[in-house]
């Protein structure tokens, strides 16, 4: 069986971390081909040869990469006439793009293609090479998308399934592309690269927050409840972490280092915020942090980043809505807060600060939630089975 994954972009985010981890396991099965399709240079192409797989990197034109309508959330008529401009303006380029991307993939002649993003969904829709299926891996709730999700309805029945990574987001899809069958298979992990560090005892204690700049990953309520934190408490022994950066090219949808660093000091906490950029060894952060903070202030998708600092037996407190409520019992194995609430945010760090018994506890029981629940180990077993429903339902 040769499958053909495709990725819009080349650099390192949670879908090209679950996109990694899908080619880990894939690839130690037999009579199986791997191959990938990038859309820009990279990290992930790098890493993916690393494990064996065949890549090629066919680069979208960089006006299409910047094209989106996530910073026009709730703005419909704004989105539709910037969008309908830009797509004029490069229309002749992305026809020329469809035609090497074309030829790439009748060349391949793959059994089934797998896209992992939603880029790569249209492109593949618009292609069509007959007679080869189409998987979708759905990691977004496409609903809050103004244009997209009507794209995406449009060319729904271009794709044979959808892979949905929670609950909440299988529920979102299945309302707006209700003509498309979908299975949920939630992301995984390598839990033993994902694994506790030795318990150490050290001052100051260390907060952070692990997430590209994307707007809604809440960086913003984040240093408000640091903020909050240094007021009421200023004599506490903490410091605070930002790490991650603006790594998607798609126009209005992230924060700049240098905003985050405004914000920081406009809020006079600027002395005690550090930004670590990105990291490579992601699992090495989570073991040397503390407390790990998920903020977001939209319904998660799914969390990836809540499920790896779990499985390093680290206490995460979890913006509590979409499928990253799915991931954990609340004051069990993690602890939930609304979301877009600095100043819950702030209680939810306080008392893990000042509660190690708690912390400990905690972190015990996340890592026996994250290995017991998002092990890798059955993860080919569950994406072969949908490839194999997929390609006996042709």
């Amino acid at each position: 069986m040769k499958i053909v994954f495709v990725n819009p972009v080349g650099v390192i985010g949670g879908a090209e971390r679950v996109l990694l981890n899908m080619l880990t396991t894939l690839n130690a099965q037999s009579n199986i081909q791997l191959h990938l399709i990038v859309g820009t240079d990279g990290a992930l192409i790098e890493e993916a040869k690393k494990l064996g797989v065949e890549v090629t990197l066919l680069k979208l034109p960089e006006e299409f990469n910047q094209l989106g309508d996530s910073a026009f959330k709730g703005r419909k008529a704004i989105a539709i006439s910037i969008l309908l401009l830009q797509l004029v303006k490069i229309l002749p380029s992305i026809q020329k793009y469809l035609r090497e991307f074309q030829q790439s993939l009748r060349e391949l002649n793959p059994d089934l293609i797998h896209s992992n993003g939603i880029k790569t969904h249209l492109l593949t829709s618009l292609v069509r090479v007959k007679g080869i299926p189409v998987v979708w891996h759905i990691h977004d709730f496409y609903s809050s998308r103004p244009l997209i999700a009507q794209a995406l309805k449009w060319l729904s029945d271009r794709a044979t399934l959808g892979i949905a990574i929670s609950q909440a987001v299988a529920k979102d899809a299945t309302s707006l592309l209700p003509r498309l069958p979908i299975e949920v298979v939630y992301n995984m992990i390598d839990v033993n690269y994902f694994s506790p560090a030795p318990l150490s005892l050290h001052l100051p204690l260390r907060v952070g927050l692990v997430a590209t700049f994307a707007r809604w990953k809440g960086h913003d309520i984040f240093l408000k409840a640091i903020a909050n934190i240094v007021r009421s408490r200023p004599d506490l022994k903490v410091r605070f972490y930002i790490v991650g950066g603006a790594i998607y090219q798609t126009r209005g949808s992230q924060f700049s280092e240098q905003e985050l660093k405004n914000q920081a000091s406009d809020l006079g906490i600027a002395d005690k915020v550090d930004f670590l950029g990105f990291q490579q060894d992601i699992a090495e952060i989570y073991r040397w942090l503390d407390i790990v903070v998920h903020a977001s202030t939209q319904p998660e998708p799914f969390g990836l980043a809540i499920i790896e600092a779990m499985a390093c037996g680290k206490p995460v407190i979890v913006s509590q809505a979409g499928g990253a409520a799915e991931l954990f019992t609340h004051n069990y194995d993690a602890i939930g807060v609304s979301p877009g609430e600095p100043i819950a945010l702030a209680a939810a760090i306080l008392d893990l600060l000042e509660n190690t018994e708690k912390r400990q506890a905690i972190s015990q029981k996340a890592r026996y939630t994250a290995t017991e629940r998002f092990s890798n180990e059955d993860l080919a077993q569950k994406i072969m089975a949908v490839y194999n429903f997929v390609l006996n339902s042709k």
